[in-house]
């Protein structure tokens, strides 16, 4: 089929494309979906599931559109003939339409003339299910894993989107590489002599199956000749998926090696590419301006998959693709962000770095055949065998990157939390296989929730992440009152259910009347096996503690066993130096840490401890800590500014950002560059440093505590869209005031409170109407 041709075909599809979505809709709105995970109860295969939620997403949403099922089913019958394999180049003679971003552009378009010389470097585009790093030969989605138990890693999907730009016509022109964060578009652009050529790349934000590549080619005048080579970076065939392709051009895609066989089989998916944009493409005579697509959707559920890319394609035909996905991320941007003035450096890499983990994560809730799997630490671009933790969920996830997200975002908190939820009955299996009662949760997971580390022994020694998850639990229940997750989808089964583990795990010494855990791996690596871990027992008596405390709130007694044991947990203190010693026999001479670990005691695990213990815990760390992982030095700058030492707090920061890497900011592990990239953990250090040490917030049982400090360079910080409680508010200030305006409040809650640090009392926020005092300490509660 000729280019000539297809502009007949826009006519009629137009005409008809919107009639066809519904049609699809009607289909998905009967489809039970593809079913995936064995369940059974048959020995070990019940491990995989234990989450009784239902569906809040697709099929919810679509039964409106159940009623036009008649007419619709007639449109398909004709889109179902179609061989999508096989249909010609989609082009509209018009450019997209760009909204405004809700961020400030000269913060968030990072530009460059060139690309990194470092594959690690370069940028990447997602949306919580696919995503990819611009120009690559892979595209991964969220659950996807292939290989057997511990080489598990995210499978390759060839890509069908990583499209560059190989020669233009006319030649000589500039050229510009731009990473649109409030967008989330990458750009490949090539300017001059009355023309503008656009290669646009971008994971939908709200059409979450698909990726999609636009092409614009614009000239001032018709006497311009314009044409541009496209080369596309499919690699090499995937070694981890078989594909084959049906009769109507669709891929069907199954991976090649289960990761635990008797819990689940290998996954199967598929995937629907329109016409490739590779080779030489020329604008059509008569036009100023001609605009090419690509759609790729890719999904477990076949209907789905076809629903969102003739969604896309109807998007595209009537101009409104690239607007519809902008408006989900301004939506994503207006109900959580931070905004801060003064300094263009501070402000870019607090934009990137919220970006990067939003581009990891599903702004709607989980499907139930197929959910979310997890934060890795190098998010959802990255992860294939044997690189960037394979996409490996840890402790990162739990500890690192859920209080900035959840704080902001309450609701993908609660997909985060979910991903643990899910997994509960395998970390329930290895508690068994390892002779303990209780929920043992992975040092690494992937699919099942079963052990994917590939290395020993931090599977079987670094235990202090079943405390990380329970705190993730106990940090959601503070911020939300969530019953309905705790009761109803099983939340409070992972909390008592690691509280079983820790007393199972846990000896008691009769010689000083206390309980100790041994030979464990602390959150320091470079140290193990180890007695008494300071941050291993604490967290442990943390979650002893949570399981009573949520168990008497939910109207169940006490276990008095949790009691004894939380309350009698050796926590190591040095009298002499008042100070925190790691773990038995820890020495400051003979030790150096690998990262931040004694000093998590304060915050996040706040440890009820003097300030001058808190102070000398800082200062003997950071002296002997290595160069560390990318959170580190955050956690030691938000100790300072908790003791009131902004001076030193500020030292600390260009420590806390060197990992970022220009001139997309992409985070590396190390600050020498080397490690796993993107590393959202780094990025998760980052923002709690920005919300609860220059914020100074504290998430507590019954209020939301903050100190507000100015960062150095910035002459105002704005938290938008802090959710507590059922409610949100905006938090604003500079050096010498601040203004609070609470912007919602959920139907059967009054409201929220705030008390000051100058005044006694109490006093109700009015939604819309801000309250503004001199910036001091103030408190939250929540009047229901």
């Amino acid at each position: 089929m000729t280019k000539k041709m297809r502009y007949v075909l826009h006519v009629v599809a137009a005409a008809g494309a919107i009639m066809c979505v519904v049609a699809v809709v009607c289909i998905a709105w009967f489809s039970h979906g593809v079913g995936h995970l064995r369940t059974d109860n048959v020995s070990d295969s019940h491990a995989m599931s234990n989450s009784r939620n239902s569906t809040h997403g697709y099929n919810a949403k679509c039964s409106s559109h159940a009623v036009a099922s008649d007419a619709g089913r007639a449109v398909l019958a004709i889109r179902e003939n179609v061989n999508y394999s096989q249909e010609a180049i989609l082009s509209r003679p018009l450019n997209s339409i760009v909204p405004d971003s809700l961020l400030p552009e000269n913060a968030t378009i990072l530009t460059n003339d060139s690309l990194p010389d470092r594959q690690a470097y370069i940028p990447e585009v997602g949306n919580g299910h696919i995503a990819t790093v611009v120009q690559s030969d892979a595209i991964l989605m969220n659950g996807l894993y292939n290989g057997r138990d511990k080489t598990s890693h995210r499978a390759r999907i060839p890509s069908t989107s990583g499209y560059s730009v190989n020669w233009t016509s006319p030649s000589g022109l500039e050229r510009k590489y731009s990473l649109d964060i409030g967008r989330g578009i990458f750009t490949e652009s090539y300017t001059g002599a009355g023309v503008t050529i656009s290669l646009r790349t971008y994971a939908h934000r709200s059409l979450t199956l698909v990726m999609v590549n636009e092409l614009t080619l614009s000239r001032e005048n018709t006497s311009i000749d314009v044409s541009v080579k496209i080369v596309l970076n499919r690699g090499q065939e995937s070694e981890d998926v078989n594909f084959y392709k049906d009769s109507h051009g669709i891929l069907h895609g199954e991976t090649k090696e289960a990761e635990y066989p008797e819990i689940a089989p290998t996954i199967r998916f598929y995937m629907l590419t329109s016409a490739s944009l590779e080779g030489v493409e020329t604008i059509s005579s008569g036009l100023t301006t001609e605009t090419f697509v690509s759609l790729t959707s890719i999904d477990v559920n076949k209907t789905k998959a076809i629903f969102q890319y003739e969604q896309a394609r109807a998007q595209f035909l009537g101009g409104t693709l690239l607007s519809s996905h902008v408006d989900g991320w301004n939506h994503m941007w207006q109900r959580g962000r931070i905004d801060i003035a003064g300094d263009i450096t501070i402000s870019k890499m607090n934009y990137a770095c919220l970006y990067y983990l939003m581009s990891s994560l599903p702004l709607t809730p989980n499907r139930k055949e197929w959910p979310f799997f997890g934060l890795s630490p190098g998010g959802l671009a990255h992860g294939v065998e044997n690189l960037d933790y394979m996409g490996h969920v840890f402790w990162d996830q739990d500890t690192w990157m859920f209080p900035p997200i959840a704080l902001l975002h309450s609701d993908i908190g609660r997909t985060l939390v979910q991903t643990r939820i899910r997994t509960l009955r395998s970390a329930q299996l290895l508690a068994k296989r390892s002779g303990n009662e209780g929920a043992k949760y992975p040092w690494e997971s992937s699919y099942t929730g079963l052990e994917t580390c590939p290395a020993e022994p931090y599977g079987r020694l670094e235990i202090h992440v079943i405390g990380d998850v329970a705190m993730m639990m106990r940090q959601y229940w503070q911020l939300t009152r969530d019953v309905e997750l705790m009761v109803d989808l099983s939340g409070a089964d992972v909390v008592w259910e690691t509280a079983k583990y820790w007393a199972a795990r846990s000896t008691y010494n009769q010689t000083d009347d206390t309980f100790r855990i041994n030979g464990v791996m602390p959150p320091d690596e470079f140290n193990f096996p180890v007695n008494d871990s300071v941050y291993t027992n604490s967290i442990a008596a943390l979650n002893l503690l949570f399981a009573n405390q949520l168990a008497r709130f939910l109207g169940k007694s006490e276990n008095e066993t949790w009691s004894n044991i939380s309350s009698k947990l050796l926590i190591l203190y040095d009298e002499t130096l008042d100070f925190h010693p790691e773990f038995q026999g820890f020495s400051t001479y003979r030790h150096r840490p690998k990262q931040a670990d004694v000093v998590l005691l304060g915050y996040p695990l706040m440890v009820d401890m003097k300030l001058s213990t808190r102070k000398n815990d800082l200062m003997i760390y950071e002296e002997i800590t290595s160069t560390g992982p990318a959170m580190t030095w955050g956690m030691f700058l938000l100790g300072w500014l908790e003791l009131d030492n902004v001076t030193k707090a500020n030292e600390l920061y260009q420590k806390t950002v060197a990992n970022a890497q220009e001139p997309f900011l992409v985070w590396a592990e190390y600050a020498d560059g080397d490690g796993a990239t993107n590393f959202l953990t780094g990025m998760g250090g980052y923002l709690q440093m920005i919300l609860f040490g220059y914020g100074g917030c504290r998430i507590r049982d019954e209020t939301l505590t903050f100190k507000p400090v100015l960062m150095e360079g910035s002459n105002e910080m704005t938290f938008v869209g802090i959710d507590y409680r059922g409610c949100s508010f905006d938090l604003r200030y500079s050096d010498t005031e601040m203004t609070l305006n609470q912007t919602h409040v959920t139907c059967g809650s009054v409201g929220l409170s705030v008390r000051f640090n100058d005044s006694g009392a109490w006093h109700s926020l009015t939604t819309g109407i801000p309250m503004t005092r001199e910036r001091q300490s103030f408190e939250i509660k929540n009047l229901r």
